[in-house]
């Protein structure tokens, strides 16, 4: 009996060790990296002169202060061009040149960071390495798969999120565990560093303890390696975006420009560095769209399989502001117009003929366009859903639309870049013709303030911010670099070349 007591003493022992070591690897996961250069002085820019400088202290891996270390912006145009030191000589530290064959290059894809999140911080004086960020405009929807694909010029995924709806099947497919099989995206094939598809649930729950794991992680594998082109992306940067208030989400982003400047500074010279983001996010608090309760009041049936005429398959799955909605091609258009009437509905489009029809309280439109996408012509039918009649108007008066209504790719994408829809023309082409494997049937962008996803998922999170709808603020990411300024805004597909990770393998 003594003995069984001291049996059980012992392996109570060993599980409150094994509880204790576990909590403690949770309390030290996920700590913010080492800060080596810490800010402690900005210098004001000069009328007509220079630009503000910044002064950092260098820490010693030992902790212990070691010298100051001054950016200055001596030609006053924003970014950082000369680097003084005192004790140890960093002045020949040069911009390393695009055609540099010894400069290695990072491209990091910071997920979800809004263009107008990225922009504030550059004003406020942070990532000044960089020159000014532009925007990036996303694909429609502006999610993820999409955006990434676009961006890397990599062939099409199967559906709009990990869960989608397989025409070939006639059934939902997909889901969690495809995040884990890269075989199944193209564009994760690209990148030298994602996140593991088992690590994005715990993202939301536990955001900013993630995304600093995320940070080390990526820093670790950066530095390990030996590609001359790096391409990463940091998925957490979205969920912090979902789940986090904006201003500590723009607090967290100067962690990255931390470690930025780490690399940058210690390589020398040696590195080039291209910053960007796949789309943007609402940067509002959003509820869901009621759509399990509107379509069946209208005599539709949400289904897993379309087998009846009134059938329709709306796949649910991460909490997105945009509907994927698939049903018989003859119930479009009055599916269109009850979905249009939805609380949360902005815009619903579907494809007709060489175009598109968009439906809105606001009025119908028609968006049609030649055969390979280079001209269009809208035609509104009643109000003006995309807002476009004032930017018509003023093309027209520059003769940039000709008698019967067409105007210009080129033309339509200036006039539209920062509008309240950017760029609405070739993104609805874009989806409408060669988007993903399984396109919807119908597309229904979301009003701020709204989402869609899985109902389990809606209920472990408050979403205080989310993407995938037409409009400026989801729509648009952002691009910075070391290499120089960039023309912006710009098309993701246009930003980065085609050949990348060839030339990457090129260069080993």
């Amino acid at each position: 009996m003594r003995r069984r007591y001291k049996i059980l003493l012992v392996l109570l022992a060993g599980l409150v060790v094994l509880a204790g070591s576990l909590a403690w690897r949770i309390h030290t996961w996920g700590q913010p990296l080492p800060v080596s250069y810490r800010r402690v002085g900005v210098t004001p820019a000069t009328p007509g002169g220079p630009g503000r400088s910044f002064t950092y202290l260098e820490t010693s891996e030992a902790g212990r202060p070691s010298q100051r270390i001054v950016e200055v912006d001596s030609d006053g145009d924003g970014t950082i061009d000369l680097v003084l030191t005192e004790g140890r000589s960093l002045a020949s530290f040069n911009r390393p040149r695009p055609d540099d064959p010894e400069a290695r290059w990072l491209v990091l894809c910071l997920d979800g960071v809004p263009y107008q999140q990225m922009l504030a911080l550059w004003e406020e004086g942070y990532f000044r390495e960089f020159f000014r960020p532009v925007p990036v405009i996303s694909p429609f929807p502006s999610a993820s798969g999409l955006a990434l694909t676009s961006l890397f010029h990599t062939p099409p995924v199967p559906g709009y999120e990990d869960k989608y709806f397989d025409r070939a099947q006639n059934r939902m497919v997909g889901g969690p565990l495809k995040t884990t099989r890269p075989a199944g995206l193209p564009y994760q094939r690209v990148f030298d560093y994602d996140l593991p598809g088992y690590l994005r649930g715990p993202a939301y729950l536990l955001p900013v303890k993630s995304y600093r794991a995320e940070l080390g992680r990526l820093r670790k594998r950066l530095l390990a390696s030996q590609e001359s082109v790096y391409i990463a992306h940091l998925a957490t940067t979205d969920s912090l975006h979902h789940v986090v208030p904006p201003e500590i989400a723009r607090r967290l982003l100067r962690e990255v420009d931390s470690w930025l400047r780490e690399l940058y500074l210690e390589s020398g010279g040696k590195l080039r560095l291209t910053v960007l983001s796949d789309h943007g996010n609402s940067l509002t608090p959003a509820r869901a769209v009621p759509l399990e309760e509107w379509l069946p009041a209208r005599g539709w049936r949400l289904r897993d399989r379309l087998e009846e005429a009134r059938d329709v398959a709306v796949p649910a799955y991460g909490l997105v502001s945009f509907l994927a909605v698939y049903s018989r091609p003859e119930a479009r258009a009055e599916l269109a117009a009850d979905l249009a009437e939805m609380e949360g509905a902005d815009l619903v489009v579907y494809a007709e003929g060489q175009g598109v029809v968009i439906e809105s309280v606001r009025g119908r439109a028609r968006l049609v366009w030649n055969p390979d996408g280079t001209a269009f012509r809208y035609q509104p039918e009643s109000g003006d859903p995309l807002a476009l009649a004032e930017i018509l108007a003023g093309l027209e008066k520059q003769g940039k639309v000709n008698p019967e209504g067409w105007l210009q790719d080129a033309d339509l994408f200036a006039a539209t870049a920062h509008h309240r829809y950017p760029d609405p023309g070739h993104r609805l082409w874009q989806w409408a013709t060669n988007h993903v494997r399984n396109r919807a049937d119908l597309l229904v962008s979301l009003e701020p303030g709204y989402f869609y996803g899985s109902g389990a998922f809606r209920h472990l999170v408050d979403i205080l911010s989310t993407h995938g709808s037409l409009d400026r603020a989801q729509s648009l990411g952002f691009a910075m670099t070391t290499d120089g300024p960039l023309p912006g805004p710009v098309r993701s597909r246009d930003l980065l070349p085609a050949d990348l990770k060839a030339k990457s393998e090129k260069r080993k």
